[in-house]
């Protein structure tokens, strides 16, 4: 009764409150009317249905519409059961949830970092910058109010990586500590275009993604997709800074327009690496986006206390399995996230260093 969706099993009964993520209105072969939908909270999805003459009580979805059709918090009675391997939640009775029953921190996944510390880290990261004009770009970043603190709060995508309160500021974290050890070995680079690239290449997703539960898509980033207005973001601000070099700008732009590789491979950018640093950092971001898939399923399994070698690829966002067993036979569980190498801390010259996207790929697949 009112565990976590992350918890539940199959035969259980539940009652609590949870989110309304999405749902629609359908007909069964017989035309009686029921509702099929996606609640959530912030270890878990699962689907839901509402059956129109369950337990004798006819009418019942027609009652319940106005509360269905609306995303937001329910408090729902139901009992689990499994449709083809897969959990789902079969209603009772749903109803709009009033405020003194829950707390908006129950529907959405976080970042196990905390924002502060993240801060800090980005506030080091922009201490750390030579180039007085990259580093006045990301100044005036950190003061556009709204945006920043969006970009601080955002999921870095729906589903497929770092898809949690916070996500977006990990994944851009975690670039920045991994373009920092490795572009040394190119020393043609520019680092710090490679620190702003970082931050910016994402930047998009603020308007792309909504910040409620289940980070469904806004109509913005339907019609226009988090890569175009991300450059726009970047255009925005340097143009906010008196005479910003033309050409620093054409580099970063084109970073953001082609971060997700090359268009003949169809996955979303706007235009084909074609400097180094662009070269680099597509390379970068997928590496980033790949890895994190992986360790959040096996986090996932360990929580789920999975049997078997592989994790399951049911309900994974790239529909993969990962074998678990770790090299030396340990733990599967993934390495907990924001830990500093001391090569990063090296190359910044401070003591501790940090760690953000639907997905990110560029090689393997589409940026969701």
């Amino acid at each position: 009764m009112g565990h976590a969706v992350g918890e539940m099993k199959e035969g259980e009964s539940y009652e609590g409150v949870l989110w309304l993520v999405s749902g629609q209105l359908r007909q069964t072969k017989n035309g009686d009317p029921f509702w099929e939908g996606t609640l959530q909270d912030a270890t878990g999805s699962i689907g839901a249905k509402l059956w129109d003459s369950a337990g004798g009580k006819r009418g019942r979805v027609k009652a319940m519409a106005s509360v269905l059709e609306t995303r937001g918090p329910v408090t729902v009675v139901g009992t689990v059961d499994a449709f083809q391997g897969t959990l789902q939640l079969n209603l009772a009775s749903v109803r709009a949830a009033a405020e003194a029953e829950f707390d908006p921190s129950w529907f959405s996944p976080r970042s196990k970092r905390t924002t502060e510390a993240m801060l800090d880290e980005f506030s080091r990261l922009v201490e750390g910058m030579e180039d007085k004009d990259f580093r006045a770009l990301l100044e005036a970043f950190r003061r556009d109010g709204d945006t920043f603190r969006r970009f601080c709060q955002g999921p870095a995508a729906k589903a497929i990586h770092h898809a949690w309160v916070g996500g977006l500021l990990e994944h851009t974290l975690a670039l920045a500590r991994n373009a920092l050890a490795l572009a040394p070995n190119y020393p043609v680079l520019n680092r710090d275009l490679l620190i702003c690239a970082c931050v910016f290449h994402d930047s998009g997703k603020i308007f792309e993604i909504s910040s409620d539960p289940g980070f469904e898509y806004t109509t913005d980033g339907k019609l226009k997709g988090h890569i175009y207005m991300g450059a726009r973001l970047v255009e925005r601000l340097c143009d906010g800074i008196p005479d910003f070099p033309e050409e620093k700008r054409r580099h970063l732009v084109h970073v953001v327009l082609s971060h997700q590789g090359d268009r003949a491979e169809g996955f979303g950018s706007a235009a084909d690496p074609a400097t180094p640093e662009a070269i680099f950092f597509h390379h970068l971001d997928n590496l980033d986006a790949k890895v994190q898939n992986c360790l959040t399923a096996l986090d996932k399994a360990e929580a789920a206390k999975e049997t078997g070698p592989f994790t399951s690829p049911k309900g994974s966002p790239m529909r993969k399995s990962y074998y678990r067993v770790r090299p030396l036979g340990e733990s599967p569980a993934s390495q907990p996230r924001g830990v500093v190498t001391p090569a990063v801390e090296e190359i910044n010259g401070d003591d501790e260093q940090r760690d953000s996207n639907p997905p990110q790929p560029g090689l393997f697949g589409p940026d969701p």
